[in-house]
């Protein structure tokens, strides 16, 4: 009975020797600011008295949250062209094949804008601007020759109806004919004058049968377009 006595009283001792070796252990962390260790969980390692807290260092996992980038490849579905064949196929951009009706209207459009700009530069001569003006700032006998063809027609529809009609329009015709002449005549002498004298190295000729088609032509029908009223100064 005192064998069992002293054993349990050896128990007893070495007990609280060891829980008094746990306090102050834990108070001695405490006092360096370590904190007391806590429960070993499953799947952990026991943890000595004296050994510092040790977690398991989990990998760090990276995310990619960028889609891979995926980079199509043209394929090629033909050979690689020669280099005769790329320039014939240069060459027919550059100058098309066309029909003989797309041709022709081609030519005609081409034919059009040369006859415009040729025009325009005909136009544009001092000369011709000269003799524009000239004739814009006069009246003119030549002017009422649309009138006079109507009445003339007029009075070849009434010639059997009214004879003395058809007979009087066709005499004054006839000397207003003699007048638009010699109209036309001063009309180009003064021009010629006033041509020497602006541009002296320019010529007149040429210019009598633009001058009558312009007299001829009512101011609101001449092309060019007046720039100038009658009586104005140029």
């Amino acid at each position: 009975m005192s064998s069992s006595l002293t054993t349990s009283v050896a128990d007893e001792v070495a007990r609280f020797a060891i829980s008094a070796l746990v306090r102050i252990v834990s108070s001695a962390r405490l006092v360096q600011g370590q904190p007391n260790e806590p429960p070993a969980k499953e799947g952990q390692e026991a943890v000595g008295l004296f050994s510092p807290y040790k977690q398991d260092k989990q990998p760090d996992e990276t995310v990619d949250t960028q889609p891979s980038a995926k980079v199509a490849v043209a394929r090629k579905n033909r050979p690689t062209p020669t280099r005769k064949e790329a320039e014939a196929a240069r060459m027919a951009q550059l100058h098309p094949k066309l029909t003989r009706r797309q041709a022709r209207a081609a030519d005609q459009v081409a034919e059009r804008e040369q006859q415009v700009k040729q025009r325009e530069a005909v136009e544009s001569r001092p000369e011709q601007v000269l003799m524009r003006n000239y004739v814009d700032t006069r009246w003119s006998l030549l002017s009422l020759m649309l009138v006079l063809l109507f009445l003339l027609i007029v009075s070849m529809f009434t010639a059997n109806l009214i004879p003395q009609f058809a007979i009087g329009v066709t005499a004054f015709l006839y000397v207003y004919l003699v007048a638009c002449i010699i109209n036309f005549i001063i009309v180009w002498q003064g021009f010629k004058r006033e041509l020497a004298r602006r541009h002296p190295n320019a010529s007149s000729s040429g210019l009598w049968f633009p001058m009558m088609s312009r007299m001829m032509s009512p101011m609101r029908l001449r092309v060019p377009q007046p720039v100038v009223k009658r009586g104005d100064s140029y």
